[in-house]
């Protein structure tokens, strides 16, 4: 045990899981299983649902099982804003999904979770726009006024921290704080029945506690770390509410899941000051045997040779019987420089890493606003040196300005975003990191704007980072395998409505089922695969000017998730500046059957015409249509009459004639037959097709014999051209 542990009595833990996990050890033995296992029993890899923040409790930020969004349908043509649900406050919480649940409505849905900063938490059918399934209220929220900067960019203080579902999807656990009197508040914890929004287990419980030197005061508090739900206890993080100048510690304590009965309570700093728990809303993290990590922002350290402050550290927390406390702790040698100019380590939680070939199997990534990436050893942390940091790699200066939220983990990388930054991509090579970006985005992040980024894949195949731009209210896609590749951003959207709105800062979004679920201040916006716009008849046709076509032109919109047909959408057709006519109107609403029918008339001249038809709603299809001339109708000489040369010699100007009709358009494909009738010459060539402007020329040489040469010129049908030269 480490010298600096330091326990709070609490209660035994059900342990089942562990011992499962070590079961699966023994059974299979091969290096590359133990490591599949022991990560497995940790992490719910194939999972679509998405019950905690940052997708699992090592917090890789990855969905493997996405197989309806790829690169290649994540584009501005084809993926947009599909609905908007308002709420009543800002959503800075992560959005949660939960998969195939038979709700309080008698209906089974997929459901996404949102919780607000005025107190309410809700559940909407993650697939349609509609009402909500259920709404409840927590209580009035706290007016940060009272005792927060009134300059932050919240003015309440409701469900900050994204909550977290049980894995049997029962339970949805949030923490709301709460005006309880008129200058009374406290936080809550509540466990509401997923199908109702009820409270279940006797909920909700406040929250309190005491190191036994100093209590906790509820007033200068935020719960903005993610919730950790791990062997059945709920693990709630504290920090200060924004404002730095009251008294506020960071504070981490655990309640059983089942009871709601507090089980342990850890102080980061007892005898000091600050050292918040926030993570820039990230979760505490775990890893494959149970130990859980945080990481604390700026504040008091004096360590386990002082008085067990632990301010600008990695924490390596768990449980030694009934007991819980610290285990091991990283602190960067210039804590000194963090603590003193705000300089959290501690803007960013922890990354755990699958197990690594090499020195190091168990590592984790961390970094902060200090702007250097810690690849960090888990078996050692590193404790405290004042002339270095006792780490795997550190890369000072990685990010320009602050690391916030969570890196992520995919596929052999880990991908950082910091902020005034690119986001960036290092490999893992024999459990080090590459010591430049593999690459990196061609999108510059900035304003605080980025925190948490999300991969999405189908295993190794068809991934892509998902980030959110806080300062440009942007949602990106990139290509994980080369971040200068951008797929998508929202500023792409056709319709200005299809835009992302204004967010908090350091949201995550949420991706599962071929959907995007971004928090804004006032909504959820959900981004996906637009319903599909078809062009089903009517394609390629040929007519004359002025004729309609006798095929008229058939669109279809159906759901590009169920190709459902879809009716009552409003579909508009244009040709640009072609000047046809549709025929009734331009714009039709689908019938029943998803379908609209226009007749087109093509326009006055000929050309390539290419109709494009739309809505707000859809993709865009066209129709390539050609508006050709009529019938030849008259055959006129352009050029070469009344020339003069010598025998056996090429006349200067070759001898052309253009074919128009009716209207005199030009005509092209048009055969023409050139003959001089048996004066012995020599045409080039005897037979030609008129071009795109209804011309054709051929060069003659004059025969042998001096004298006068007719040439005629013959196409079927038209009367024919006579061109009269002389030889001498």
């Amino acid at each position: 045990m480490h010298p600096a542990i330091r326990f709070v009595k609490g209660s035994l833990l059900n342990r089942f899981d562990a011992i499962k996990c070590a079961a699966l050890r023994l059974r299979i033995a091969t290096p590359a299983t133990l490591a599949l296992i022991g990560w497995c029993c940790a992490v719910a890899w194939a999972q679509t649902d998405v019950l905690m923040h940052h997708n699992d409790v090592a917090r890789t930020g990855q969905n493997l099982t996405e197989t309806i969004l790829t690169p290649a349908n994540v584009n501005a043509n084809q993926f947009g804003k599909l609905f908007r649900q308002s709420v009543d406050g800002i959503l800075v919480g992560q959005p949660l999904y939960a998969s195939n649940l038979l709700m309080g409505d008698g209906l089974v849905h997929n459901v996404v979770f949102v919780a607000t900063q005025h107190n309410t938490v809700y559940a909407f059918d993650a697939d349609s726009y509609s009402p909500p399934i259920w709404s409840v209220s927590l209580g009035d929220p706290d007016p940060i006024g009272d005792f927060g900067c009134t300059g932050t960019h919240f003015k309440e203080i409701g469900v900050t921290s994204t909550p977290v579902i049980d894995t049997a999807k029962t339970t949805l656990y949030v923490v709301s704080k709460t005006m309880t009197g008129k200058d009374e508040r406290e936080f809550d914890l509540h466990a509401l029945d997923l199908k109702t929004g009820s409270e279940l287990l006797g909920g909700p419980v406040s929250i309190t506690g005491s190191n036994g030197s100093q209590p906790f005061l509820v007033q200068y508090q935020m719960q903005r770390p993610a919730l950790l739900l791990q062997n059945g206890l709920i693990y709630i993080g504290f920090g200060g509410n924004g404002c730095d100048i009251y008294t506020y510690n960071g504070w981490l304590f655990a309640y059983d899941s089942m009871t709601l009965q507090q089980q342990a309570v850890f102080e980061v700093s007892p005898n000091g000051k600050k050292s918040s728990l926030w993570q820039g809303g990230g979760g505490p993290a775990v890893d494959e045997f149970g130990n859980i990590y945080v990481v604390t922002a700026n504040g008091t350290y004096d360590g386990p040779n002082g008085l067990n402050d632990y301010g600008d550290s990695v924490l390596k927390l768990g449980w030694s019987g009934s007991s819980f406390g610290l285990i091991d702790y990283f602190t960067p040698y210039n804590q000194d420089y963090l603590q003193d100019n705000d300089k959290d380590l501690g803007s960013a939680g922890p990354l755990i890493l699958p197990d690594q070939p090499g020195l190091y199997p168990h590592e984790l990534v961390a970094g902060g606003k200090g702007g250097t990436l810690y690849l960090i050893n888990r078996d050692n942390l590193g404790q405290y040196n004042s002339g270095y940091d006792n780490v795997i790699q550190s890369f000072p200066g990685e990010t320009t300005f602050m690391l916030t939220g969570v890196p992520t983990y995919w596929n052999g990388s880990v991908y950082i975003a910091g902020d005034h930054d690119f986001i960036k991509q290092y490999g893992l090579v024999n459990g080090y990191l590459t010591t430049t970006p593999v690459s990196e985005s061609t999108v510059q992040f900035s304003g605080k704007g980025v925190a948490s980024t999300s991969i999405s894949s189908n295993g190794t195949q068809n991934g892509i980072l998902w980030a959110l731009q806080h300062s440009a209210d942007t949602l990106f896609a990139f290509d994980p395998t080369n971040l200068a590749t951008e797929f998508y951003n929202s500023r792409q959207a056709l319709h200005e409505r299809d835009k992302v709105a204004n967010m908090a800062r350091y949201v995550t979004p949420t991706i599962s089922n071929g959907k995007v679920y971004i928090p804004e201040r006032d909504a959820l916006s959900v981004f996906g695969l637009l319903p599909v716009l078809t062009a089903t008849n009517g394609n390629n046709q040929t007519g004359t000017k002025r004729e309609v076509l006798p095929v008229p032109l058939v669109l279809t919109a159906t759901d590009a998730y169920t190709n459902a047909p879809l009716p009552g959408i409003t579909v508009k057709c244009s040709d640009g500046k072609d000047n046809g006519a549709f025929l009734p109107s331009a714009t039709q609403i689908t019938d029943a059957s998803g379908t609209v029918t226009y007749s087109y008339e093509l326009p006055s001249s000929p050309r390539t015409v290419t109709i494009a038809c739309t809505s707000t709603t859809t993709t865009t299809a066209t129709f390539n249509e050609t508006c050709a001339p009529g019938a030849p109708a008259e055959m006129k000489a352009l050029s070469g009459q009344r020339q003069t040369a010598p025998p056996n010699t090429m006349l200067a100007v070759p001898l052309a004639v253009k074919v128009l009709d009716s209207s005199k358009i030009p005509v092209p494909g048009v055969t023409v037959n050139f003959t001089d009738n048996g004066a012995g010459g020599l045409l080039s060539p005897a037979t030609g097709v008129t071009d795109s402007q209804g011309t054709v020329s051929v060069q003659y040489t004059t025969g042998p014999n001096p004298g006068k040469v007719n040439i005629t010129a013959s196409s079927a049908g038209l009367p024919s051209i006579i061109f009269k030269e002389t030889v001498q």
